[in-house]
């Protein structure tokens, strides 16, 4: 059994048994297991173990974010560099950076916008990422989630009313639409811009997912949307801020909170915004699985639509069985031994998130969708420890809430034909997913 070729696109869009096999093949052979990836300069290590990775989750003083956060930060400069803004070009051509530097010159300027001064939440260690995120939370509190499951509702009602019944219909367009609204919607952003903002933010994800097969034109159209994104966001800022206590939509927030005494830096505010974006579209991805996993294993839908206190469980069993982030990486601080392995100072360790999700001393059956799943442990789909996703209680409340209405009208659906995925070594998800809904 050849093991999984983890910077590798081609690898993900196999079929999903074959890949899942290769993954547990390297799991039960070497769960602490030193990987060169083809084509890249230095090598890294691959944790498989859902235990390991809790631990690596759990001790950010040995295992630092700063350094990368995905294995394509750890690509050939070479075949990068196109990608990255001029400061940082030009801090990688000067040379005499250690492998670890490398990969924070990748990782800082795929995200910082052009500021080489830019701080992002991704690239940061406590303390300093305690601080940046505080001002995130504020944003994404508890409270004001639950206070939106009325609004969340209102909105899939809407949607999903005009669904007409047996007529072939794209689940990604027409429910995988739903978050998407509610969430340009709360960051103040008009109805007839929803469309193009949408696709500028769907942008803006990709060029922080370094590829160093990327297409130059290709790179050169995200690129566009990406400079569209920061110019339309930096003018929602600047409008909040004019306008301020007179708003109370999520960049309103963001516009009047502080930072080191003062306002929230333009690019910090603009990666906040993203942020709420991303938790919409990952919410779509997330729904768009959710339809596959229950339209492939009607037994289980029947068992949702007959008990909706299952709902939350068939969200949890949909992220652990169909991950949408592959994987997330950190840099080791000092020797640490893992696994009866020694991981070295500088060291780039990768935590396959899709690996732990599967592992037989956490998961009973993990190769079975089963929305009856205890989930004592949880899965990785969102991370673990500092770095877990800040927008994880909105995305699960959203896609619960989404599902529970989608059930009470439809309770039955199929698919018509197989759904295109799409994936890189960072993320997966669904171009369409073409079903017909039955009442």
């Amino acid at each position: 059994m050849k093991w999984p070729a983890w910077e590798d696109a081609a690898f993900y869009l196999q079929e999903p048994a074959e890949m899942y096999a290769s993954i547990a093949a390297q799991r039960h052979a070497a769960p602490v297991f030193w990987y060169e990836p083809a084509g890249y300069p230095t090598g890294l290590w691959v944790l498989s173990k859902w235990e390991d990775q809790r631990f690596v989750g759990s001790h950010p003083e040995l295992f630092s974010s700063r350094f990368g956060f995905a294995i394509g930060d750890a690509s050939d400069p070479s075949t990068v560099i196109r990608q990255l803004p001029d400061w940082a070009q030009k801090k990688i051509r000067e040379g005499n950076l250690s492998p670890a530097e490398t990969r924070r010159a990748i990782a800082h300027g795929k995200l910082s916008m052009g500021d080489p001064n830019f701080e992002s939440l991704m690239i940061s260690d406590p303390p300093r990422h305690g601080q940046i995120r505080s001002i995130l939370m504020k944003a994404l509190r508890p409270s004001l989630v639950r206070s939106l499951k009325p609004r969340i509702a209102e909105i899939a009602d809407e949607f999903i009313g005009e669904i007409e019944p047996d007529a072939e219909v794209d689940f990604v367009t027409t429910v995988g639409r739903i978050p998407a609204a509610l969430m340009t919607d709360l960051i103040g952003v008009p109805r007839e811009m929803r469309e193009r903002f949408i696709e500028m933010a769907s942008a803006q994800m990709q060029a922080i997912t370094i590829d160093p097969k990327r297409d130059p034109a290709e790179a050169q159209r995200i690129n566009k949307l990406v400079e569209e994104f920061h110019s339309y966001c930096g003018d929602l800022l600047s409008d909040r801020q004019d306008r301020a206590g007179d708003e109370d939509d999520l960049t309103s927030i963001i516009a009047g909170s502080e930072y080191d005494g003062g306002p929230v830096p333009h690019g910090m505010a603009i990666s906040f915004m993203h942020t709420f974006v991303n938790a919409g579209e990952t919410t779509r991805a997330l729904l768009g699985f959710v339809a596959v996993a229950l339209a492939e294993h009607p037994d289980q839908r029947r068992l949702v639509a007959e008990q909706p206190d299952l709902v939350a469980n068939a969200i949890e069993e949909t992220l652990r069985y169909y991950p949408l982030n592959w994987s997330g990486c950190r840099t080791a601080t000092q020797d640490v031994e893992l696994g009866g392995q020694l991981i070295h100072k500088d060291d780039y360790v990768l935590m396959a998130y899709a690996s732990a999700n599967r592992d037989e001393d956490v998961w009973d059956r993990p190769d079975e969708f089963d929305v009856t799943r205890s989930f004592d442990k949880d899965h990785q789909s969102f991370g673990y420890g500092e770095h877990s996703c800040p927008g994880a209680l909105l995305v699960r409340t959203d896609a619960g809430i989404i599902l529970e209405r989608l059930l009470a009208r439809f309770p039955d659906w199929e698919l018509t034909s197989e759904p295109p995925r799409w994936a890189n070594p960072f993320l997966q998800g669904l171009g369409t997913v073409p079903v017909k809904f039955h009442s």
